[in-house]
């Protein structure tokens, strides 16, 4: 017989602080040993021969793929779905970030509550005032692939019903005022539980004096914005819900017709979802509306400070040729000639320097938010990318291939650099966002979708 060993607690939490201590400093090596070398490391990427329909590849993939469809399909059969209660997203607005952003949470909204929904559409941005974005009512596929949306929830939620439009749903009642969710953000308070929330629900059913569950009653929703706690649910949900929101295929073409053009300028594989040292993104985010706003008068904000920063991160990873977002072309000239006149110069493009002329006379018929999902295709499928902390476009890019970069076990903490630089709020190695912003900074981490 062998004498039995205690362990003392107290080394036991020695231990602990030990093993605590030397992981760190090999999980921080990791980090910055991945992050300088912002590559898909698929051998296929470098071994496939010269792709004979470009734009047709280039189509085939998305950055975050494939899609499984078991999660979101798991989620929905274990709901306890309500026959008579309809959803309706009532005022969605803003660009591809934050529209996405209240579509998502609405839809899981739904699921959560059991409810039908109506296709929701958004409000359309004003053409004479970009800062006005309620300035008329856009449908769902003005931004999104509307065939796919429906194939994709068919297949992993047929219990809920989609309605086309508000024609189609001739409820026995609509509620006479709006209702607001209540928060999902258990990271916020561990009082926000699918339970909180269902309950706040039938509490506000219950209060209107027309209400009863045998009657098809219509909810029109307030619409929220990285309400939903994301990481606090499976992964393989986080992951799978925000796939259902493709964009418009028409929109997608003229992104891979720009990458096209631009694949002659610097060796660019369309099969690869993050091509490696091909072509900087930057997303310059000093329109008139984000100058109104006051987003420009802070520390790291300014067009200076922007492009700066912009042209330092391609400079560290060897890149020279940039694809600029903007929806300002003087703007768009004055990075051009900055670039260019750096030594060594650098070669600023973006989709109008790119697109044949019969694809610019698509462009132009577009709205200015449409215009911009031309950018958020292509930005997403950069080398690396540079965005703007104010920015929930410039977030949507970064957390999607930051998706990516989990789904290879590519090891990361893009919040970290907050601490070790000054002026910048996420780096994984892929991605880089310029400027720092409390709300944002509280809100996305957690909030928002990838």
């Amino acid at each position: 017989m062998y004498p039995s060993i205690a362990v003392d607690k107290r080394h036991r939490t020695a231990y602990g602080a030990v093993l605590f201590l030397v992981l760190i400093p090999l999980y921080y090596a990791s980090w910055q040993y991945h992050a300088a070398r912002p590559s898909d490391p698929s051998p296929a990427h470098t071994t496939r021969p010269p792709s004979t329909n470009f734009v047709g590849d280039w189509l085939s993939v998305q950055v975050v793929e494939p899609f499984d469809p078991s999660a979101l399909r798991h989620h929905c059969k274990s709901t306890e779905w309500r026959p008579t209660l309809i959803f309706n997203l009532d005022n969605a607005n803003g660009g591809i970030g934050n529209v996405r952003g209240n579509i998502l949470d609405f839809i899981f909204s739904a699921i959560e509550a059991g409810a039908s929904i109506i296709l929701p559409g958004m409000a359309a941005r004003s053409s004479t005032d970009i800062s006005n974005v309620w300035g008329g009512h856009a449908p769902f596929d003005a931004f999104f692939d509307q065939a796919w949306f429906f194939e994709t929830m068919g297949k992993t939620c047929p219990q809920m019903t989609i309605y086309r439009s508000a024609e189609d749903v001739r409820p026995d009642n609509v509620m006479p005022d709006n209702y607001l969710p209540s928060s999902r953000r258990i990271d916020l308070g561990e009082e926000n539980t699918k339970q909180a929330y269902l309950e706040h629900l039938d509490s506000w059913l219950k209060s209107k004096p027309d209400y009863s569950p045998a009657n098809r009653t219509l909810v029109n929703l307030e619409r929220t914005l990285w309400d939903i706690d994301t990481r606090s649910l499976p992964p393989s949900l986080r992951r799978s819900l925000p796939q259902s929101l493709r964009l418009n295929p028409s929109i997608r073409r003229l992104a891979a017709l720009a990458t096209q053009t631009l694949a002659f300028q610097t060796p660019l594989d369309p099969l690869a979802a993050i091509p490696q040292k091909a072509f900087y993104a930057a997303h310059l985010r000093t329109e008139s509306d984000a100058a109104a706003a006051g987003w420009l008068a802070n520390a790291n904000a300014n067009f200076s400070a922007q492009t700066d920063a912009y042209i330092a991160h391609a400079l560290s990873h060897d890149l020279r040729t940039l694809y600029v977002a903007s929806g300002n072309a003087s703007e768009l000239a004055r990075f051009r000639a900055k670039a260019g006149a750096h030594d060594p110069p650098l070669t600023v493009t973006s989709k109008r320097d790119l697109l044949p002329p019969d694809a610019l006379r698509d462009l132009d018929a577009l709205t200015w938010d449409q215009q911009a999902l031309v950018d958020y295709e292509v930005l997403q499928r950069a080398s690396v990318f540079g965005g703007f902390v104010k920015s929930s476009f410039s977030f949507g890019v970064a957390m999607a291939r930051g998706q990516r970069r989990e789904d290879l076990a590519r090891v990361a903490e893009p919040w970290l650099v907050q601490w070790t630089e000054d002026g910048v709020a996420f780096d994984d190695g892929w991605s880089r966002i310029v400027g720092r912003d409390g709300w944002h900074e509280e809100r996305i981490p957690r909030g928002m979708w990838p």
